[in-house]
């Protein structure tokens, strides 16, 4: 047993109630599911919102710490390894659902499939299984998230894990982003939307409707006396037109320029998990 997760928790001050809104997105796959087993059920955040919706459930985890505050909340949870408890004697199920949540990328692939096999042991016919685990495409978990966690050992992307999940006997059934881990790149990072005047083209046209009568003078009783040559000025309207043709191109090509920077950082910045969803 260890108290190491539960140090790293308090020392980062990862907040219960966050946890709680990330993960109130996986409750829906389990109505009507009960009896649940959570691995590595951590504090009970997730055992907690199964209670709140009518779902019993139980939960394992090999961290004392972890186990204190679930055990104080009123929560049912074993202390010990979730592997052994998968594959222990007499097999503890059958559970209707079995739910994990940031566990297989604390195990070696040996493990992962040790444990997806006591999934695939303790699961009722037709039960569901849901795992979730950080995103590897998501460039701030891949960069940094995921390697302040001491107990982290490797990422398993959702075609990995869609792979052990069938080794081991599971029917993988859908896979996804969590929509509520998203939080989006830095607002920093992307780019404002570039600053467009009316068209150019619309206030040369206005100019050139007041030309003729602009070129010619007037006596006080209104009779033209004199006229000049426009052609200067139809030629710098010209140039004007196209300078603004120009500066339109120009625009356009900065749009997309912005677009195609705002899909690389979107890329980059995907949802923070991945899920997998299977039936035993």
């Amino acid at each position: 047993m260890t108290r190491l997760e539960s140090d790293y928790y308090s020392y980062m001050e990862f907040d219960p109630e966050h946890t709680r809104e990330v993960l109130r997105h996986y409750v829906p796959m389990f109505k009507d599911r009960d009896p649940v087993l959570e691995l590595g059920c951590g504090r009970g955040e997730f055992l907690g919102l199964l209670e709140e919706a009518g779902v019993k459930a139980k939960g394992v985890d090999s961290d004392e710490g972890m186990v204190d505050k679930a055990r104080a909340d009123g929560l049912d949870v074993w202390c010990g390894d979730a592997i052994a408890f998968l594959h222990g004697d007499p097999v503890p199920g059958p559970y209707q659902g079995v739910f994990c949540a940031h566990l297989v990328e604390h195990l070696t692939p040996d493990q992962a499939g040790e444990l997806l096999a006591g999934v695939r042991r303790v699961l009722a016919p037709g039960g569901r299984f849901v795992a979730v685990t950080p995103n590897p495409a998501c460039y701030a978990v891949l960069s940094h998230d995921f390697w302040r966690d001491p107990t982290h050992v490797r990422f398993y992307d959702l075609p990995l894990l869609e792979f052990l999940c069938r080794q081991a006997g599971l029917e993988v059934e859908e896979t996804g982003t969590n929509p509520a881990n998203h939080p989006g790149p830095p607002p920093e990072y992307l780019v404002p939307e570039p600053l467009v005047h009316p068209p150019v083209d619309n206030l040369v046209e206005q100019a050139m409707g007041r030309l003729p009568a602009s070129l010619d003078h007037h006596d006080r009783k209104g009779r033209v006396t004199e006229h000049h040559d426009p052609e200067w000025a139809y030629q710098l309207a010209h140039v004007v037109k196209e300078l603004a043709g120009r500066l339109h191109e120009t625009t356009e090509a900065l749009r997309e320029l912005r677009r195609a920077h705002d899909k690389l950082v979107q890329g980059l910045y995907q949802s923070n998990e991945t899920y997998v969803v299977a039936r035993g």
